[in-house]
């Protein structure tokens, strides 16, 4: 196999299925290079043709232009389905797309038909995309010996010192530089303003009444997803690290308040899977960690860009959810999710460098 071709695969396998962070790439030109080489007449029986179908798929989002969008859809069904009929097998990798192409159509009125390729010149040699711009900063003030950072739109961020930190359940002494987290996980009001400027698809469960308060945190979104969202708002997501030390604080406490036990003046848990849902981000008053932070512990478990390789790559999760016992929200407490998951028990919150 080409090279070249190989990195680019792997590249989309590991951004769009493993939920990874590989470096910046030019999606466009790694789209028109991979089209050329699956269309090719000896690798038409070839099911790794998902990729372009991918990134295709994904460049829809990009645009602003109903016309372009539906160009790159039609594309990326194409590819789609020619994977789905080579393979003969479910993936909700290739699945899920199409679901959402299938969507828009729908929801546009517009027949729903795919664009075959035609043969083209090879694409230029991929580039480095520019790196994602960060939210504007409007002021930094310090609030009850916490400093606090206002993002444009993003909501406030919290500042966590450089240094080290007792890190999971062994209390092993951690040391990291200083970063920013959200004070509080993303809202569905945050991620829907998201989707409605950029044309993106909106959460799994963004129309279910027990998970859609403007409010409460943002559900049914995965990896990929997420890595959409920062890249927005020029953000990342959490290291388990980052994620323990905004929780715990320095001195390896059980919750973000302390030892003391779960309540509900501090953790949205313990409701019924069926019926309960989740509650808005601000509901839990004393559930602040020693850095400001709130909503850590219940109401969602929260991705983080900590990624496990056991047999399949995993991202771990923290804080537990709405429906969970108390000894399941421990701030040491982790638990593993496939980057596709969209679960209705996990959202997400964001941090940058300081």
């Amino acid at each position: 196999m080409d090279e070249s071709i190989r990195r680019l695969q792997e590249y989309v396998y590991a951004k769009y299925v493993d939920g990874k962070s590989p470096g910046p790439i030019d999606e466009v030109a790694a789209f028109e290079r991979l089209e050329v080489w699956f269309i090719a007449p000896e690798r038409l029986e070839d099911p790794d043709c998902f990729t372009p179908g991918v990134l295709a798929f994904e460049q829809a989002f990009e645009v602003e232009v109903e016309e372009q969008r539906e160009h790159w859809f039609r594309r990326a069904k194409f590819w789609l389905e020619r994977y789905r009929g080579l393979s003969g097998e479910s993936w909700d990798v290739v699945d899920d797309r199409l679901s959402d192409i299938h969507g828009y159509f729908e929801q546009r009125g517009v027949t729903e038909e795919s664009e075959a390729p035609a043969p083209a010149p090879p694409a230029s040699e991929v580039v480095e995309a520019p790196a994602p711009v960060p939210a504007p900063v409007v002021h930094v003030p310090v609030v009850a010996n916490y400093v606090v950072q206002e993002t444009e739109d993003h909501g406030p961020m919290m500042f966590v010192p450089a240094g080290a930190f007792l890190f999971g359940p062994e209390r092993r002494p951690v040391s990291l530089p200083a970063f920013w987290i959200d004070k509080f996980p993303v809202t569905n009001r945050q991620y829907e303003a998201f989707c409605r400027a950029t044309g993106y698809r909106f959460s799994k469960y963004s129309r279910e009444e027990r998970f859609a308060h403007p409010d409460a945190p943002v559900v049914g979104v995965s990896i990929a997803d997420v890595q959409k969202y920062a890249r927005w708002v020029g953000k990342s997501l959490p290291s388990e690290e980052q994620w323990e030390k905004a929780t715990r604080g320095v001195d390896g406490r059980l919750h973000p308040w302390g030892e003391a036990p779960v309540d509900e003046l501090r953790a949205c848990h313990g409701r019924d899977p069926a019926k309960g849902g989740t509650q808005p981000v601000t509901a839990s008053a004393q559930g602040v960690s020693p850095y400001g932070v709130r909503d850590l512990s219940g109401n969602v478990w929260e991705w983080t860009g900590t990624a496990l390789e056991d047999g399949e790559t995993l991202h771990v999760i923290k804080g537990g959810c709405y429906n969970d016992p108390a000894d399941l929200l421990r701030a040491d407490m982790r638990l593993e999710a496939a980057p596709k998951d969209k679960h209705e028990t996990i959202g997400f919150r964001l941090v940058k460098q300081a």
